[in-house]
């Protein structure tokens, strides 16, 4: 059996390793000559993808946070049950004290020996015994219901100290993604107005054009492909939950119904088809069992990054939907992209 500290452990060490990782996107310097057109596009994307990987870490530490949550209240309930059990056992220690004291204790075992007939000494010698040997019981229990309530009380110490490390380090992950978004606006501020309406100008052909699509698709009567695995009814289900939210804004830390983020899209989908998938890519690649590309079906979960920080929902014909990046929509992208990971069926 695990140590019962080792999860507190892990939940440090995800909160740790995602405040880490999201130190490294880079700031703009005041110094630095007013960047081009195709410049600031290009520090625009290179930001959208670490801030991808640092919307994952975030996603990481919240159900990080969750399971700390879970645990400082299981260990909180352990010292009420155990403060509980201690002041019952005090309770029973002071009734055998009244009986004793009732009973006349050590005073009485001298009376007894001086006056008293052989058979009431026997008698009220056995008496004075079971109280000696049940005050010798009391003090035992007092004595391990005091120790275990000290044990579960420096447990729940320690749970609640970690579930504020895991608090703080995704207060400080949030700051860090709002930091960078902020960053991206600057950079776009950096350009001439004329560069300015050009950059919005293919922004809102791109958004039109996967607008486009989307309504398109939903145009089309869509035949979902037969899934061959053990939720065959259900994959197809969560595929077209994934269809009918073409075209939808792309939010960070969203799963819908109006926005999403790329794990909040395939969590809504699956969901819809009645299976529960966490708020996290890197947490729904270890979800399910994992199949080969050449295995692949409609409604399996595809992966991408090192370490990963996005998935899609498979279509078909080498394709996925997903939710991509701040600024863009829910969207059909190919699935066997450079990127790609693996692909996990729930």
């Amino acid at each position: 059996m695990a140590s019962p500290r080792k999860p507190v452990r892990t939940l440090l060490v995800v909160a740790v390793a995602a405040a880490g990782a999201l130190s490294v996107l880079p700031a703009s310097s005041s110094a630095d000559p007013k960047p081009t057109l195709a410049q600031v596009e290009a520090r625009m994307n290179a930001l959208n993808d670490q801030v991808d990987v640092a919307v994952e870490q975030y996603s990481q530490a919240k159900l990080a946070l969750a399971e700390a949550s879970r645990r400082a209240s299981v260990a909180q309930a352990r010292v009420k049950a155990a403060q509980a059990q201690l002041d019952v056992i005090k309770r029973r220690m002071s009734s055998v004290a009244a009986a004793a004291y009732r009973s006349g204790g050590a005073d009485q075992f001298v009376q007894l020996v001086s006056n008293s007939t052989p058979q009431t000494f026997l008698d009220r010698a056995a008496s004075l015994d079971r109280i000696a040997a049940g005050q010798q019981a009391q003090v035992a229990a007092a004595a391990t219901a005091r120790h275990r309530l000290a044990t579960v009380q420096a447990e729940a110490a320690t749970q609640k100290a970690a579930q504020a490390a895991v608090a703080t380090a995704m207060a400080k992950q949030k700051s860090t993604i709002q930091a960078a978004l902020a960053q991206q606006q600057r950079l776009f501020s950096s350009l001439k107005a004329e560069q300015q309406r050009q950059l919005r100008a293919a922004q809102r052909a791109a958004a039109a054009r996967a607008a486009a699509a989307a309504r398109a698709s939903r145009s089309r009567s869509f035949d979902v492909p037969t899934y061959n695995g053990p939720a065959s009814g259900r994959a197809a289900v969560a595929v077209q939950a994934a269809y009918n939210e073409l075209g939808k804004p792309y939010s960070w830390g969203a799963s819908g119904p109006n926005s999403f983020d790329c794990s909040g899209l395939t969590m809504w989908s699956w969901g819809k088809a009645g299976v529960s998938l966490p708020h996290s890519s890197q947490a729904q690649y270890s979800s399910g069992p994992h199949v080969s590309q050449a295995d692949i079906q409609p409604g399996d979960l595809t992966f991408y990054g090192s370490p990963i920080h996005h998935v899609g929902i498979y279509i078909g014909n080498g394709n996925m939907i997903s939710a991509p990046h701040t600024g863009d929509v829910v969207k059909i992208q190919p699935a066997f992209r450079s990127d790609y990971v693996g692909a996990v069926r729930p």
